[in-house]
């Protein structure tokens, strides 16, 4: 064994009554490789106060004893991964856990001693069990091919199936209670999880449709809003995979089923849908999870007035410094910086044409113009060329009138950009170059230091998405028709 890597991640505000968990891990046949071990108290998979300790073993043949430790202040979930393959361990705290495995089948030889055994035991046999059922990509792909009855109709049988195993399992009865409820919550939340998704991801998937699918009333009947507030269920990852579709539906709901293209609208609303309709952790993790995957996305002003609803929640500080960190740059922004306003004609950018002389967005306005900024030399511009021509391809006569796809390059020379054309067979657009590479006056103007990268313009001038989806994304299109009839 080469070296063991512990990682754990340590807030004081959600620690600050922390005991350690002690966790003792015998191998064997798993010399040289690498054994994690992850506490995420956010939730939200990213933490830039986290800190690391690698531990060196002497190499050997046979068994390895490994010594973990992680500090947690109420029962929790803690993640051991080997090989990609990811353990999920139940703890509390002083709890001392003791566990072995064998590194040519890592799942079917896992064996827990000491605090907690029982219950880890059955966790790793239950999650082998379902594990289709918890693999978010495989059901989301699974129900796109299905009805929607025939798709409620096998999550019940899911749901009959799990709570089967977990009743007739021996031993149940010495389960903890806090086991239980967990263990409940992601049997509960997975049925409405996977129920509550299908509207948002057919309907994402396909561009075509204006709108969400509405589920039939009867479907939902049975969703217990008693049991949504309950903060105990945060533990639970099928729980906070649900509250996302909760209010992604539920307030598609109060929209009329219209699908979004301007991002700040919609992240406003669903802010305020989650003040509204949660509280607690559960209206705090929504919050974070919005601004971290989507500040970027928003206009400042929108960025600033959620963060704000956060940092005044209370113990909210370690999701505060995880979002300062991340949107900082963003929030401290003006709006006009942003949106850049056609009305003020100063702030036109101009750029090089193929014809040798200058082609300026203003000659643009009245048209919905998606930008694609690239490079000769990128090779992920380039896999996504063949999207574009087929996005192109699908608008009508019409829709080409109203909508225009501009490549905007930053090569360094004429002649690299000409050929790359003529060699990429670009036909399907206008096209504009800024010479210089980073230093190129579209990188400046826009703020860009990554490509591709891509700008979606509405009629009147206005920048509505500085960071809009690849032509690869299906659902891009509609986001440029909404565009087309005035939509925001």
């Amino acid at each position: 064994m080469k070296h063991l890597l512990i990682l754990f991640l340590s807030f004081t505000s959600l620690l600050s009554e922390a005991q350690s968990v002690n966790i003792s891990v015998k191998t064997e046949n798993a010399q040289g490789d690498t054994l994690q071990l992850i506490h995420d108290v956010l939730f939200l998979g990213e933490n830039p106060a986290s800190s690391a300790q690698v531990i060196r073993v002497s190499e050997g043949n046979g068994s390895q004893q490994l010594k973990f430790t992680a500090d947690v202040n109420a029962v929790t979930l803690l993640e051991l991964v080997y090989k990609k393959q990811h353990l999920f361990i139940f703890a509390d705290k002083g709890d001392n856990i003791d566990l072995e495995f064998d590194g040519k089948d890592f799942f079917k030889s896992v064996k827990f001693k000491g605090s907690k055994a029982s219950e880890n035991d059955f966790l790793a046999k239950f999650n082998q069990q379902f594990s289709k059922e918890f693999n978010t990509s495989m059901m989301y792909a699974k129900l796109k091919e299905s009805g929607v009855d025939a798709w409620e109709m096998a999550l019940f049988d899911t749901k009959r199936a799990q709570t089967k195993f977990y009743r007739e399992f021996p031993g149940k009865d010495n389960f903890s209670e806090d086991f239980k409820k967990y263990l409940e919550n992601q049997i509960r939340w997975n049925y409405w999880h996977l129920l509550l998704a299908y509207p948002i991801v057919r309907g994402n998937s396909d561009p075509k449709v204006p709108n969400v699918l509405s589920l039939p009333s009867v479907l939902l009947e049975g969703l217990d809003e008693k049991k949504i507030q309950d903060e105990n269920t945060m533990l639970s990852s099928e729980y906070r995979a649900f509250v996302n579709y909760y209010v992604t539906y539920y307030n598609s709901k109060d929209k009329g089923f219209v699908k979004y293209a301007d991002m700040s609208k919609m992240i406003q609303d669903k802010h305020l849908f989650a003040r509204e309709h949660l509280q607690g952790k559960a209206y705090q993790y929504i919050l974070a999870g919005l601004l971290y995957d989507r500040c970027e996305q928003v206009l400042p002003s929108v960025a600033r007035n959620v963060f704000s609803a956060l940092s005044i929640t209370p113990n909210s500080e370690a999701y505060a410094a995880l979002i300062r960190e991340k949107c900082g740059s963003i929030m401290s922004k003006k709006d006009e910086e942003v949106t850049k306003k056609a009305d003020d004609s100063k702030n036109w950018f101009r750029m090089l044409s193929l014809k040798g002389d200058t082609l300026s967005l203003a000659s643009l306005k009245g048209k919905v113009v998606y930008i694609d900024f690239w490079a000769s030399w990128c090779g992920p511009c380039r896999m996504e060329f063949p999207y574009s021509k087929q996005l192109h391809a699908k608008l009508t006569d019409k829709q080409k009138k109203d909508i225009v796809f501009l490549y905007i390059s930053i090569d360094d020379t004429v002649e690299i950009w000409k050929k790359a054309i003529e060699s990429l067979k670009l036909d399907n657009g206008l096209h504009g170059l800024s010479l210089g590479g980073w230093a190129s006056q579209a990188a400046k103007f826009f703020n860009i230091n990554a490509i591709p990268r891509y700008i979606l313009i509405n009629k009147e001038g206005v920048i509505v998405n500085n960071n809009a989806r690849r032509p690869s994304d299906p659902a891009i299109l509609n986001d440029i028709l909404q565009l087309t009839e005035g939509k925001k």
